[in-house]
C-alpha cells in the first residue's frame, strides 16, 4: 500500500466542479426507462418497490439513505449528491479519478451511480469508452446530463446485493462494547471476527461444509453461484460513497475482481467525519466540543451495526483488495475543511460546500437508522427526537465554524480517501 498526494489539476474535468448545484429540473421523469438501459440483469421501473418513511423515500428495506422517487419530486438528496460530487472533484484538484485510464479504455462501470455525475463526466473525458452507471433506484438523470452536458452513458437499474446472507447480529453487536467510533472507522476491526466473512460454503471452523459436498439429486444442472454475471468485463470499476450498502464486502470485492478484464482497475472513494475536534480539557466534561454532534454520530454508527451494515470506511481497508487478488494497491487521502475557516480562497470554497453536505447528510441518514434500529442501549428514537438533535447539531456546527473563522478554535476537517487496485494481467 502506498500513500500518495492528490494528482495535479486537469482542465478537462475541472468544469464539473463549477457546475451550479441548483438548476431547473428536467421535463421528463427519468432517462432510466426500460427502453434506455441494457444489461444482462436489469430491473424495469415497475419492479422497484419504494419505501416511504419519515417523510422521505427509500429504495429498499435496508439502505439507510433516501433516494429520489420521481412522482413525489423529493430532490433534496439529488441536490446533496450534486454538491458532494463537486467536493470530490475539488479535493482532487479537478481530477475525476486517481487512476490513469488509457486512451484505449473501452468499458467503465460506475457502481451505485446515483444521479450519475461521475459517470457523465467520465463519458465526456473518455468519449471512446462505453460508460455504464448502475443504481438500485431511479434518479433524475436528465437533469444531470443537462447540467454537465451530453454524454454516452448506459443507465441501468439493478440491486447488486445478490448474496442474501444472514448476519449474525449477536456477534456484530458485541463489537459495540469496544468500538471507538471516532478513531476506528477506517480500521477493519468490525469485520475481523464478524459474520461478514463469507460462510456460504464453510462450516463453523472454516472448512468446507458437508452440505456443499453432497450433490442434490433433484437438481439436474448446476445452479449458478450468486454474482453479477455481466456480459462483458470492464477495464475500470468505480464505486463512491458506498458505506452502509453491503453486509459482506468480501463477496463484493471478489465479484469486482471477476468483472474486470486482466490489467483492469478498481477505484473506491469515500469519506468520513471521524476527525471531530477533540476536547480542550480531558478532565472537564463540559469542554467536549460539539456534544450533540458526537451523540448523534455515535448513535447512528451504533444503529448501523444493529442493521447489519456498519457505517465507516473500514470497507476500504487494503486487506480486502489483497484478499480478492488485486495488486498495485494505492491509497490517496485528502483532508477537506468543514466551513470557511481556511485562509486559502479555494479551500474556503470547498469548505463551504462540505459544510452543506455535512448538514444534509445528518438529516438524510439518521432518521431511518435511529427510528428503525435504535442505539446501543436499545432505545428506538422517535422522528421528533432525531430531528430535534439534528437541529441542535446544526447549531453547534455553525457556531464551531464561526469560531474557527475567528481563530478561536481549531478548524474541522473531513477525511476523503481513494483506494485503487489492479487485476493482474495473468488472472
Amino acid at each position: 500500500m502506498v500513500e500518495d498526494a492528490p494528482p495535479p489539476e486537469s482542465s478537462v474535468a475541472a468544469h464539473t466542479a463549477a457546475s451550479p448545484p441548483k438548476r431547473a429540473r428536467a421535463d421528463s421523469s427519468s432517462s432510466t426507462s426500460i427502453e434506455s438501459i441494457r444489461s444482462v440483469r436489469t430491473l424495469a421501473s415497475d419492479d422497484l418497490e419504494y419505501i416511504h418513511e419519515n417523510g422521505r423515500t427509500y429504495g429498499n428495506q435496508t439502505y439507510y439513505m433516501p433516494c429520489v422517487f420521481m412522482p413525489n419530486n423529493d430532490f433534496r438528496q439529488q441536490d446533496m449528491l450534486a454538491l458532494q460530487h463537486q467536493v470530490f472533484v475539488h479535493a482532487l484538484k479537478g481530477k475525476l479519478t486517481t487512476t490513469r485510464p488509457l486512451p484505449s479504455t473501452r468499458r467503465i462501470l460506475d457502481l451505485g451511480t446515483g444521479p450519475g455525475h461521475w459517470a457523465v463526466a467520465m463519458a465526456q473525458q473518455y468519449p471512446a469508452a462505453e460508460v455504464v452507471g448502475i443504481d438500485m433506484t431511479e434518479w433524475d438523470i436528465d437533469t444531470t446530463e443537462a447540467t454537465l452536458g451530453g454524454s454516452k452513458v448506459a443507465w441501468e437499474l439493478d440491486d447488486l446485493d445478490v448474496w442474501n446472507q444472514e448476519t449474525d447480529m449477536d456477534t456484530l453487536t458485541s463489537w459495540l462494547e469496544r468500538y471507538d467510533f471516532f478513531t476506528e472507522t477506517t480500521n477493519r476491526n468490525p469485520l475481523d471476527t464478524s459474520p461478514n466473512r463469507s460462510r456460504s460454503q464453510s462450516g463453523p471452523d472454516g472448512e468446507e461444509s458437508m452440505e456443499s459436498l453432497i450433490p442434490n439429486p433433484f437438481v439436474l444442472t448446476s445452479q449458478p453461484e450468486p454474482g453479477w454475471h455481466f456480459s462483458e468485463p470492464y477495464e475500470l470499476i468505480h464505486l463512491r460513497n458506498m458505506k452502509g450498502v453491503f453486509s459482506h464486502w468480501e463477496e463484493v470485492y471478489n465479484e469486482i475482481h471477476k468483472s474486470l478484464s486482466p490489467g483492469g482497475w478498481v477505484e473506491v472513494a469515500d469519506y468520513d467525519f471521524g476527525q471531530v475536534p477533540l476536547p480542550t480539557d480531558s478532565t472537564d466534561p463540559s469542554s467536549v466540543p460539539l456534544p450533540t454532534v458526537r451523540r448523534l454520530y455515535k448513535a447512528g454508527i451504533e444503529a448501523s451495526f444493529k442493521s447489519g451494515r456498519p457505517l465507516g470506511t473500514f470497507y476500504m481497508h487494503p486487506s480486502y483488495l489483497e484478499e480478492a487478488g488485486f495488486t498495485d494497491i494505492k491509497t490517496t487521502t485528502v483532508n477537506v475543511p468543514v466551513g470557511q475557516w481556511p485562509d486559502d480562497e479555494a479551500q474556503k470554497t470547498i469548505g463551504k460546500l462540505m459544510l452543506v453536505v455535512l448538514m444534509e447528510t445528518f438529516e438524510a441518514g439518521m432518521p431511518r437508522l435511529l427510528t428503525q434500529y435504535g442505539d446501543k442501549e436499545g432505545r428506538i428514537w422517535t422522528l421528533d427526537e432525531v430531528m430535534a438533535d439534528i437541529d441542535r447539531a446544526r447549531e453547534e456546527i455553525v457556531d464551531w465554524c464561526n469560531r474557527a473563522e475567528r481563530g478561536e478554535v481549531e478548524g474541522w476537517c473531513a477525511s476523503f480517501k481513494w483506494i485503487t487496485g489492479r487485476k493482474s494481467w495473468h488472472s
